[in-house]
């Protein structure tokens, strides 16, 4: 009985756990704004220069 019942904890916890997990995450992912998208734009630009000098 125990092995069925823990089988089934796998098995169906196990899925639902990840979409817990996934929901939450995505739920509280930051957004980035313009101001940080185009810093970043830059500071990557900044860094492939500096990597082909």
């Amino acid at each position: 009985m125990f092995e069925t019942s823990l089988w089934l904890l796998v098995v169906a916890g196990g899925p639902l756990l990840l979409a817990i997990l996934i929901a939450y995450a995505l739920l509280t992912q930051r957004r980035r704004g313009p101001a940080e998208r185009s810093e970043s734009e830059r500071a990557t630009e900044r860094l492939y220069q500096e990597k082909k000098d």
